[in-house]
Order: structure tokens, then sequence, then C-alpha cells
């Protein structure tokens, strides 16, 4: 769900863009019959999912969610980790955000007639209304949280979770996310120096 992110981390190593934003959306085991650039991105995203899960502050951002909301607490903690992102953009990027997602949507388009039946519709619905700068507010983080839970099998108002945070809670999680990033950065730059080699589907 946290889409910035992981074209932030694409971008940061250098990797397909649209590959990385597939890793929501490919399932099963590569190669996947698609580009070998598409398959690298779609490794990538999910080794940065698994580190993600399985760091302690996101596990800490996840448990300030108390029942119903914790449930849902690692589609919330992405959300908001994509809301610290665009607050905190200068920190880890040097191009302005608005540019980064020109150049990011332009690339997605790119590679739309790449991929069978084109891309994903979330991520047209993505580029085509510009769901991304949105959430550095709190109102646009709000819809966009709706728009996830009117997705779910059992439609919830996930936006609603976020007014059960208390202002020590909100302060920690952003705290733990500036402590994440970097180490998921590094980790992303590690992971992709030594990613294995993925065939092209359409040599034999």
């Amino acid at each position: 769900m946290n889409y910035l992110a992981h074209l932030h981390l694409a971008a940061h190593t250098h990797s397909s863009l649209t590959g990385n934003l597939l890793g929501d959306f490919v399932k099963g085991p590569l190669p996947s019959g698609l580009a070998p650039s598409l398959d690298a991105g779609i490794w990538l995203h999910r080794k940065i999912d698994a580190f993600t899960d399985a760091h302690p502050e996101h596990r800490a951002a996840v448990a300030c969610f108390a029942p119903p909301w914790r449930r849902f607490g690692a589609i919330l903690a992405d959300m908001l980790y994509d809301h610290w992102l665009s607050l905190h953009w200068a920190r880890f990027s040097q191009t302005p955000l608005p540019l980064f997602l020109q150049q990011s949507y332009a690339a997605l388009l790119a590679d739309e007639d790449r991929l069978p039946g084109g891309l994903p519709s979330p991520l047209t619905a993505m580029v085509r209304q510009n769901w991304l700068a949105s959430y550095a507010e709190l109102d646009g983080l709000t819809r966009a949280l709706n728009g996830i839970g009117q997705r779910l099998r059992r439609p919830q108002p996930l936006g609603l979770a976020l007014a059960t945070l208390t202002p020590a809670q909100w302060r920690s999680c952003e705290q733990g996310f500036l402590a994440f990033y970097p180490d998921l950065m590094r980790f992303t730059q590690q992971e992709w120096q030594a990613r294995p080699h993925f065939p092209d589907p359409d040599r034999p």
C-alpha cells in the first residue's frame, strides 16, 4: 500500500519503478513471464515488505492501534509511513516531491504497453488522480485509507483509525519512522546489489 516509499526506493536503487509497484499485484514464483527488469522490481518489493514487517519500529507502530483497528495495523502503518515520507521528503531525496511524482508517473505510463492488460487499475487511478501528492495532508491520507477500506472484503472506514492515536503515540510513531527509513534504504541498496538474475522470457 505504501506506493510512495516503493517508488522512492526504486529510484534510490535505480531499479524499475513499475516493477516495484507490481509487487502488490503479481503473486506466485518468479520469473513471472514479464521482462527481467520488472521481475527484479517485484523481487525487490517483496524484500522491502518482508524487512518492513519484521522491523521493530514498524511493529511498534502497528501495536499503537487498539482493536478493532489493529487487525488492519500493517496497512495503517504503511500509509502513515508514506505520510511521513512526504513530510520529511527533503531528508531522503534531492528531487522535489512534485517533480519526483511527475517523473514517476511518466515512467509508469511508459511501461503500460509492456504489461498484459496494461497497468493494474489502482495504479492507473493513482497516476490519473495524483493520489500521492495528497498524502502529506491528513485529509488526503484519511481519504486514501477510506478508499482502501472500501476495497476490503468487508468494507471498513479505515480513516477513522487515525483519530485513535494519542498525540504521544503519533509523535512516537513518527520518530520511529525517521529511525526506520534510513535502515530500509541501506537494506534495499544491499539487496539490490546482490539481486538474482531473471531470464528474459522473449529469448530462447
